[in-house]
């Protein structure tokens, strides 16, 4: 039985999937068995073709369309078989040692629900991804652009003050590299696919915590995140319009006078 499966939902960044397959083979070991699923989601740069070729090792699935990023992420949930299900972005790559803390952290402390790690980008740098829930107000300032005038007036949403040095609980974490027990799907649920892409890990951290449990920020764990660059292909308008969808969803389901 593995102790991680391993959920990869990708479009049409090959190279930097391929480097990640390429990566957890690296960290695959006999005494800490891993499951790979790759959802390719109607890629046209034959990153199926290199998934199959390449990696034989790995469960692939193939969409002929792009079903988004909850829809896809639950077909290969349902398939899972690891005590740990880690969502992972295709364009990242975990460092030696995560995976392990990752699932030891989970089956030690059973009131974690979902665990994030510390994500650093191709410079090294921290990349900022904790937020705190947000409200109807700073999501529209998101929409019209205001912190570029008003540097300031999401940093409570953005948890500016954040210590990235620090392992603490929080609100709710990136979905770049998102752990949690599959076990707590039982009570949770799956993700809701409702959410084509944004806003369906907030609302599954809103979830968890409704549930009694914490989501929990781990310092000591490391995964590089290149941060974007599948939707680096999708035009501002379109991308704007699939981000008010979304918060439109989230705050009609939990209402707009929630945080």
């Amino acid at each position: 039985m593995p102790k991680i499966s391993v959920v990869i939902v990708s479009w049409n960044v090959r190279d930097l999937l391929k480097q990640n397959l390429a990566q957890l083979f690296v960290l695959r070991r006999e005494d800490f068995s891993v499951e790979v699923f790759v959802v390719d989601n109607g890629s046209k740069d034959g990153s199926a073709h290199m998934v199959r070729d390449e990696f034989p090792w790995v469960h692939l699935m193939q969409n002929d369309y792009n079903a988004g990023f909850a829809k896809a992420c639950n077909q290969a949930i349902r398939m899972a078989k690891g005590d740990v299900v880690l969502l992972l972005n295709p364009d990242t790559r975990v460092e030696t040692g995560t995976l392990e803390l990752t699932h030891r952290q989970l089956m030690e402390y059973r009131d974690i629900g979902v665990l994030g790690v510390r994500l650093l980008d191709d410079k090294g740098d921290v990349v900022r991804s904790v937020r705190r829930n947000p409200t109807w107000r700073d999501q529209l300032a998101v929409l019209l652009k205001l912190p570029h005038l008003f540097p300031h007036v999401n940093d409570r949403y953005l948890a500016t003050d954040f210590d990235y040095a620090t392992s603490q609980d929080v609100e709710q974490i990136r979905g770049s590299y998102f752990a949690f027990r599959r076990e707590i799907l039982q009570y949770v649920g799956m993700l809701d696919e409702r959410f084509f892409i944004w806003f369906e890990e907030v609302d599954f951290c809103r979830r968890v915590r409704g549930n009694g449990l914490r989501i929990r920020y781990c310092a000591e764990a490391v995964c590089r995140d290149f941060v974007g660059k599948s939707f680096a292909q999708v035009s501002v308008w379109k991308k704007q319009r699939m981000f008010f969808t979304s918060a439109w969803k989230y705050f009609r389901k939990w209402g707009f006078h929630t945080a």
